[in-house]
């Protein structure tokens, strides 16, 4: 049976919906090609990302172990000075031992809370305390007296800025070749040691601190 011919205007209408629905799934979906590129963009970028490797992180922690290793065997090296053979307690109650000062500047003010010239130095010595090199510690060694005393000393004085080792007995001032008082020990890093007897004064004490730190 012969086919009946489609109408004209039927024919347009479904060509005209034929494209309309070709143009809107090509705005909505994009194309192979652009799908592509934007995958190996986003390949290159994470290929081009900095990241630590292994063996870059391994290393900086086998560093880091080398270096304390060899500040431990510097410290193991460094040899204590018999004066500084001691184990105390401060004033306020906590522990010092004397060896843990090998190998560094510091400077001892030997005094005792009944001694009229130390009261005269007293003064002299907090007002040094402020202007020290920051690598050369300032101790004080009182002696022969009480605990009591010996904080009342630090307070009317304005001393508690620093700390100072009890030595009733008087065994560290022995130790030191200290036998009256005010006295000073200059302790330089070298392990040599220097006796001052009698008053220094604030600018003498921040000299004798200086010369430690540039020796």
């Amino acid at each position: 049976m012969p086919r009946t011919p489609m109408p004209r205007t039927h024919a347009l209408r479904l060509g005209a919906l034929a494209a309309v629905g070709a143009l809107a799934l090509a705005a909505c979906s994009p194309s192979v090609e652009e799908d592509a590129m934007e995958s190996d963009d986003a390949m290159s970028e994470e290929a081009m990302s900095p990241t630590p490797s292994h063996d870059a992180m391994d290393d900086g922690a086998m560093e880091d172990e080398a270096m304390e290793e060899d500040a431990m065997e510097d410290q193991a090296m460094v040899d204590v000075p018999e004066e500084l053979s001691f184990t105390a307690m401060t004033v306020a109650g906590t522990s010092i031992d004397g060896a843990d000062l090998a190998g560094q500047d510091a400077i001892f003010w030997f005094w005792a809370a009944w001694c009229p010239n130390c009261r005269a130095e007293a003064p002299e010595v907090a007002a040094a305390l402020g202007d020290l090199p920051d690598d050369v510690a300032f101790y004080g060694v009182a002696g022969r007296d009480t605990v009591e005393a010996s904080q009342a000393f630090i307070d009317s004085h304005g001393l508690d800025a620093m700390d100072h080792v009890f030595d009733e007995d008087g065994s560290i001032w022995a130790g030191f070749g200290v036998t009256y008082q005010p006295a000073f020990a200059l302790v330089n890093d070298d392990g040599t040691i220097e006796i001052v007897s009698g008053a220094l004064g604030t600018d003498g004490i921040i000299e004798a601190a200086e010369e430690l730190a540039a020796s």
